[in-house]
């Protein structure tokens, strides 16, 4: 079998109000919702990019990637990397995944994660359907086919995030996120929040306070652990400091009894070797996007699994191609910290998934699809309408 067309499809969504309370669109002058609201707040499409690649026996994988600020990548810049990567991967066997990504590391060095992401879904996606077998099934095997899910909450007073969080049990989320700003407020106003979730969720959930490094030092953040958070053991911190001062999150970790989560500091497996290695993190969170694609990602778990790390797996922004792709990671991880991001397609109104996926039951649990590859019909005429939307 061998690659005959590799495809970059740019799209853009109509958002919704779950979109817009989330990266704060309208908010007020002078506050702050979202630590990365410059970049996604008050915009009017959300711009991704679909991958089709088509093989010489006539089956096709599908892939998509998001223009994101943590792997610096626009929308024209990924479709860009996606026709140069097409050139260099046409013609070879899609199961030769391991020579491809090497190609593609000679290609470059670091960077267009989301690029290789979604051509290394694609990828996953034809070989699976040319084995009958999902996904998850080519990663190792599943450990779970069923799960509930975390879900990423957009930041507000502390009544009202309480509020939410028991609505959200309501429909069977299990962990909550809740977005933080950090010194935008206050640290303190931060653990208000937290709290106030703390203190309505089950204590076997999880609550992951997610400032997205904006709390700045170390010492802030243990400060405000020690003082705000004595016998609170199902709240966590994710990555409160700088992807780059892994001294001060490891300095973290070995000073505070609740979990300290990796996420932005994982750049590549190198780091992830380092991270896992010094146990620098209690926790690693790991998104398709950010690791170039199921490739790497698994690369990373199995570093993780070496040593004991728990894993969580999020959401890279997209569709329920893209929520489903996280769900076959998930179901693969071993040692698993807590459920899955994977509700990103609630952020966008329009729906370009025909039909199959990784879709919640009316108790609001997970279930895999067993059909072949990523288990999900594309609806093409819908793409191809998204494509031509500006």
């Amino acid at each position: 079998m061998k690659i005959t067309e590799v495809e970059a499809i740019p799209v853009w969504y109509e958002l919704t109000d779950e979109y817009h309370a989330l990266f704060g669109s309208g908010k007020k002058a002078g506050s702050s919702v979202h630590a990365r609201e410059e970049w996604f707040a008050n915009i009017e499409y959300k711009e991704n990019v679909f991958v089709r690649i088509t093989t010489d026996e006539g089956i096709v994988g599908w892939g998509e990637a998001a223009a994101h600020p943590v792997t610096s990548e626009t929308q024209a810049g990924i479709v860009s990397t996606v026709e140069l990567f097409g050139r260099t991967i046409m013609g070879r066997d899609p199961f030769e995944i391991g020579a491809i990504h090497a190609a593609l590391d000679h290609l470059f060095l670091q960077g267009n994660a989301g690029a290789r992401s979604a051509i290394d879904i694609a990828l996953y996606d034809i070989m699976g359907k040319a084995a009958g077998q999902p996904i998850y099934n080519l990663l190792g095997g599943a450990y779970q086919t069923t799960f509930g899910q975390l879900a990423t909450m957009p930041r507000a007073e502390p009544r009202r995030m309480a509020e939410h969080a028991e609505a959200l049990l309501e429909r069977g989320y299990t962990a909550f996120e809740p977005k933080m700003t950090g010194h935008a407020d206050s640290l303190d106003a931060d653990a208000d929040t937290l709290q106030a979730i703390a203190e309505v969720v089950p204590k076997a959930s999880l609550v992951i306070g997610d400032p997205n490094q904006t709390w700045r030092t170390a010492k802030d953040t243990i400060e405000v652990f020690l003082r705000r958070f004595n016998g609170i053991p199902n709240v966590a911190i994710e990555q409160p400091v700088m992807y780059y001062d892994l001294a001060g999150l490891e300095a973290i970790t070995r000073a505070i009894p609740q979990k300290v989560v990796a996420d932005e500091s994982i750049q590549n497996v190198s780091t992830m070797i380092e991270i896992a290695s010094r146990r620098i993190a209690d926790m690693v969170s790991f998104k398709l996007g950010k690791c170039g694609g199921f490739y790497k990602a698994v690369q990373m778990i199995r570093s993780a699994d070496a040593v004991g790390l728990p894993v969580r797996i999020d959401w890279t922004q997209g569709s329920a191609l893209l929520d489903t792709a996280t769900a076959h990671l998930h179901a693969a991880v071993r040692n698993v910290g807590c459920d899955p991001g994977m509700d990103y397609q609630l952020r966008i109104s329009d729906r370009p998934v025909k039909e199959g996926g990784a879709v919640p039951n009316a108790k609001g649990r997970v279930v895999m699809p067993d059909a072949p590859g990523l288990g999900l019909v594309v609806d093409e005429k819908l793409v191809r309408e998204l494509s031509q939307r500006r």
